[in-house]
Parts: C-alpha cells; structure tokens; sequence
C-alpha cells in the first residue's frame, strides 16, 4: 500500500522526492475520503478485532468522481486489526463492484474486485524515523529494497476509511479493457523485396520526421 509522509508535519524534499510515483490519487474535493476512525485502545488483545467497512452512496459517487468512474455500485472492506507493541496492523479484503470504460472500444463495462488490503500503522515518532531511515537509504544509492513506512496513529486512532478508499485506488487498472477486448498492434511498414538498406534507412528517417532520430 502506498504510504505517505506522517500527517501534521510538513515533508521535506527528499520525502516529496521518495513518495514520489507511490501516491494515490486526491480524495474528493471538500470530502473527508470516507472517514471511518477507529480507537487503537479498542483492540483486543486475542487478535480477534474484526471491522467491517461499507461506503455510502454519496461516499461511492464521490469516490468515482474523483477516480474517473462512471459509477461505484458497492464498496466494502472486512478489517483485522491487530496490535503488537506500538505498531498497529490491519489486513483484509476489498470488494467492489464498478463502472470502468475500455480504453479500446470506449465502451463501459462493469466489473468486479475482490482484493486484499493491508497496513501498518505507528506514532508519529515511529514513522518519521522510518522515514529517515529511507531517506538516508536513497542518499546512499543502495540498492537493497526499503519498506514502506507505517501511516500515522492521530489522536490514538486509525482512518479505516480511508484505508478503503486508497486501496481502490490501488486496485484499479489504470487501462481497463472488457474482457475479450485486446490492443490491436500497428501493422508495420511493408518493404519492397529489393529495397537496399540504405534506402530503408531513408525511408525510415522519412517515417520519423525531423529531430525523431
């Protein structure tokens, strides 16, 4: 899941730079995406703390507005929310039913998603040194993969909402086709049999215009 900088500090350049490319796209204009908070002091400690997410239909019209979709019929989530230490985990499922159009025939289509979902989450402390370890990690140019870091705990809660609404995001193809529906490749340039190479080179320099090569 894609991962942002901690909430109530402003992000330095260099974690502008990392997250760069991971980000979701915006929440609805002037609407909170789906708050859903919920109390890390609830947790049980035998593991068995089950949520269950469901997004109402002014949530969904909005969320497909701002996802470009020309509908979401359904959106739900079933959360397990476990807590070691100071780090908050949760896994579950996602499942949706939508409205996408075929970036081939232009057509739209419905279909379906059924996607698991997961994060952590920390204090504030946690996650910017996580973010620092990061950070000191591009600096370096090493190659070893970083993990995300954890999203904020704020005010000793945890946005399950919006978890759900990020998680869409992340789901959908961003080139949806209907299923049976492929990209039909560009039929190549046919060649004379007795073409020379260099007039295959002319005619190629042709195809391409000034300054392609």
């Amino acid at each position: 899941m894609a991962k942002q900088p901690p909430r109530g500090r402003k992000p330095r350049d260099d974690e502008r730079e990392i997250s760069r490319g991971r980000e979701v796209p915006p929440p609805p204009s002037g609407l909170p995406v789906m708050p859903r908070p919920f109390n890390v002091e609830d947790i049980r400690d035998d593991g068995r703390t089950f949520v269950n997410v469901e997004a109402t239909e002014a949530e969904r019209a909005a969320l497909a507005t701002a996802y470009d979709l020309p509908s979401i019929a359904s959106l739900k989530a079933r959360y397990n929310v476990v807590k070691r230490g100071r780090l908050v985990t949760v896994t579950g499922d996602l499942q949706a039913r939508l409205t996408q159009v075929c970036v081939v025939t232009l057509d739209p289509f419905e279909s379906d998603l059924d996607q698991p979902a997961e994060m952590q989450y920390a204090p504030e402390a946690l996650v910017a040194e996580a973010w620092e370890r990061i950070a000191k990690a591009e600096a370096s140019g090493s190659s070893a993969p970083v993990e995300d870091p954890p999203d904020v705990i704020v005010d000793g809660k945890i946005d399950l909402g919006s978890l759900t609404a990020e998680a869409l995001a992340l789901s959908l193809d961003p080139y949806p086709k209907k299923p049976g529906v492929e990209f039909e490749p560009l039929p190549e340039p046919e060649a004379s049999p007795d073409e020379s190479p260099f007039a295959k080179l002319a005619r190629l320099k042709k195809d391409i215009g000034p300054g392609g090569a």
